[in-house]
């Protein structure tokens, strides 16, 4: 392949990242319902915890470990912002 192929091909797996990301805070949304229905915070320290390890323990690289926990710290940031704005 040559290199427009290879950008290409970057393009498409960045939307399909894209669509996955939004289909996780779908989820992130009703579980913010259920929270909610329920009187239970929305940030849990443990369950977040557990999220970072059990990919970090998944993750065959070429992507650091430390990348995994920057980027999924992030996304957890953003869907505690969203639940929580969320009505």
């Amino acid at each position: 392949m040559d290199l427009s192929e290879w950008r290409a091909r970057i393009d498409a797996v960045d939307q399909q990242l894209v669509d996955l990301l939004n289909q996780r805070l779908q989820c992130v949304l009703e579980i913010g319902k259920l929270k909610r229905q329920h009187g239970r915070p929305v940030q849990d320290h443990e369950r977040e915890r557990a999220i970072i390890e059990r990919l970090t323990a998944y993750n065959q690289g070429p992507l650091s470990n430390q990348a995994i926990i920057d980027l999924f710290t992030r996304i957890m940031q953003e869907a505690r912002k969203l639940e929580e704005g969320h009505t």
